[in-house]
């Protein structure tokens, strides 16, 4: 028909930047909750959509703001332990000892994160399920897509990114409130558990380091931390994952 397919699927892209660099901006945008869109994420490729929901929910990337920092010392006590275990030493961080009660606080932050989006997008399923979009208004696109779109927008709360998929009619009492839980638990669960091993760290004594300490400061314990990171994150989302996006995306694949 001579249509110019060049530039890739344009729906919802800002024709400034093309396909590619309105993607790179969303992808970048999700790791640093800024709330910033070039394009509307509601017309994405599925599978960009797993990329900006890992980027949202691991929240440690240089450069982000709020619990940034904070959520990278969580996963940082999460991968000491695990590591220590491996080689079979006593787990150490900051020159002193990780005990049970900070695994315990580290572990219960980081499920939250990823449950609390998990159950409030349950609920909004049961009442969309039940009260029916001709009433509510919410999706413009159901399906697995649907799904997502409500997944997206308490990920985004969670995380503190304010970006959606904009395909969602969030502006009602049900959305608000609901977001409101989202952005409580995103912003104190993970101060409060910090501050809790903080507090419990500051009262055990200062361990020399020794060859069997595991060294913190490594290019390997770095690679070991950034797949802790992925393990914790992404294998904890697949079923949620599988369900929204991915069915979506090999929907699309067997429909063509």
């Amino acid at each position: 028909m001579g249509i110019d397919t060049r530039a890739g699927n344009m729906e919802g892209k800002e024709t400034r930047f093309g396909s590619f660099y309105s993607a790179l901006y969303s992808g970048e945008n999700s790791c640093v909750p800024a709330g910033t869109v070039v394009g509307m994420h509601d017309s994405y490729m599925p599978l960009s959509g797993v990329l900006m929901f890992i980027g949202m929910q691991i929240d440690c990337f240089f450069g982000g703001l709020g619990t940034g920092w904070i959520n990278l010392f969580l996963y940082m006590i999460i991968a000491v332990f695990l590591g220590s275990l491996m080689i079979g030493r006593t787990p150490e961080l900051l020159g002193r000892k990780i005990g049970i009660r900070e695994m315990q606080t580290a572990i219960i932050a980081s499920v939250l994160q990823l449950l609390v989006p998990m159950v409030l997008t349950g609920v909004a399923c049961y009442v969309y399920n039940t009260q029916g979009n001709n009433s509510l208004g919410w999706l413009s696109n159901t399906g697995p897509h649907g799904l997502s779109t409500m997944y997206y927008e308490f990920v985004s709360a969670v995380a503190g990114n304010g970006s959606g998929f904009e395909g969602l009619g969030d502006n009602t009492p049900f959305w608000n409130l609901s977001t409101s839980l989202a952005m409580l638990s995103g912003r104190f669960v993970p101060m409060l558990a910090a501050l809790s091993i903080a507090c419990l760290l500051s009262k055990r004594k200062v361990v020399e380091g020794s060859l069997g300490t595991l060294k913190t400061e490594t290019v390997t314990f770095g690679i070991f931390l950034f797949i802790t990171i992925i393990i914790l994150n992404a294998l904890s989302s697949f079923p949620i994952y599988a369900l929204a996006p991915l069915s979506e995306h090999f929907g699309m694949a067997i429909n063509h």
